[in-house]
């Protein structure tokens, strides 16, 4: 979305979007160009399409070739595939249109093997003409994994509008019935194994036996209360006794308001190939704290934006949160430096060109 944008605002360049499934930011794409939800393009199975099915034979991999043709004859040129799990409708837009294609690849090895296989992946990620990674561990996941010649590969960092943030909202600020003095420690995501759920308890643990006059709250934000592995988070935060140490947060339309909140933003994930809401945090202002090995946010934290720590070694990280908590200094100045960051390196208006150059450089062989 960030990268539509940037485009409309600066370019005149014609674009349409196809979503793979709907979502809540569906009419947020609406208002950047001509949307499709893929849903919507399937021929719906009335009776009599059902008995012309039956008659001519005709499969799913027919009905995906008939949208792909669809949208040719309006004269597309090039196909630009946001993440891997468009790969098998790039696949179809090359062989049966010969489109330039670009697939920018968000997604490390687990996250990768959840959609397709080693061979599919290497096969066919071989045939797209640009593929985009959004951090080293990316590109060098692909190089060392899945064999891909390093000359495919471009490496463009995830990136947000600095330019575009939503303002903190001062005069309604959440109320997180936090306690005089207590810290604030944010996290985020949809909660899963790859997001390190089950390494908060350990986390929480860790504070209270080693910190015991720490006064904190953890704070997750993406975590619905209805979502499973949230239900047995907090099952086991009860038997723990910790159940108070621990707020989880449903999706927010305004997460800034939120983030504004925390003192210092963890990331738990064992992998993750560079998530947004680090720099969305980043950018106002908050140190981050991630494990070694983890994927592409210790490429951010080098720099001087935060701490790493062992690989899931949540005693270390609970250390180095209650470090932050007792030298404010130290905290502000990683958390300037993680916002001078995101400015100069991680912005819309640094990325997104050094994006369109890519796309411009396949558009000129069409």
């Amino acid at each position: 979305m960030h990268l539509l944008s940037w485009l409309k605002n600066n370019l005149e360049l014609q674009f349409e979007i196809l979503l793979l499934e709907d979502g809540p930011l569906k009419r947020d794409f609406e208002q950047l160009g001509k949307t499709h939800l893929l849903n919507d393009l399937y021929i719906k199975p009335t009776y009599l399409n059902r008995i012309k099915k039956k008659l001519l034979g005709t499969t799913i991999q027919d009905e995906y070739k008939r949208i792909v043709g669809a949208f040719f004859i309006n004269g597309f040129h090039l196909v630009y595939g946001n993440t891997i799990a468009a790969l098998p409708w790039l696949k179809l837009f090359k062989e049966e249109h010969a489109a330039k294609t670009i697939c920018c690849i968000h997604e490390l090895q687990y996250a990768l093997n959840y959609f397709f296989d080693n061979a599919y992946l290497e096969q066919n990620l071989k045939r797209v003409d640009i593929i985009i990674a959004v951090s080293k561990a990316v590109k060098e996941n692909l190089i060392n994994k899945l064999n891909i010649p390093e000359k495919k590969i471009q490496l463009h960092y995830e990136f947000i509008d600095t330019g575009n943030q939503p303002s903190i909202n001062s005069t309604s600020k959440p109320d997180l019935a936090l306690m005089p003095g207590e810290w604030v420690i944010g996290t985020g995501g949809a909660p899963s194994w790859r997001k390190g759920t089950d390494l908060l308890i350990p986390l929480v643990q860790s504070l209270i036996k080693g910190y015991p006059d720490f006064k904190f709250k953890v704070v997750w934000l993406g975590a619905d209360a209805e979502n499973n592995l949230v239900k047995q988070l907090m099952h086991d935060a009860e038997k723990c006794g910790i159940a108070d140490k621990i707020i989880c947060l449903p999706y927010k339309a305004d997460p800034i308001n939120y983030i504004s909140l925390f003192d210092v933003f963890v990331l738990l994930s064992r992998e993750d190939p560079f998530p947004l809401i680090v720099l969305e945090a980043a950018f106002l202002y908050k140190p981050i704290i991630a494990f070694e090995n983890s994927g592409g946010i210790p490429e951010f934290i080098e720099h001087g934006a935060g701490m790493l720590a062992p690989y899931l070694d949540t005693s270390e990280i609970a250390r180095k949160v209650y470090q932050l908590s007792r030298d404010n200094e130290r905290k502000d100045k990683i958390g300037q430096k993680a916002h001078e960051l995101v400015i100069t390196k991680y912005s819309s208006d640094i990325i997104a060109p050094e994006i369109y150059r890519t796309i411009s450089s396949l558009l000129t062989k069409c």
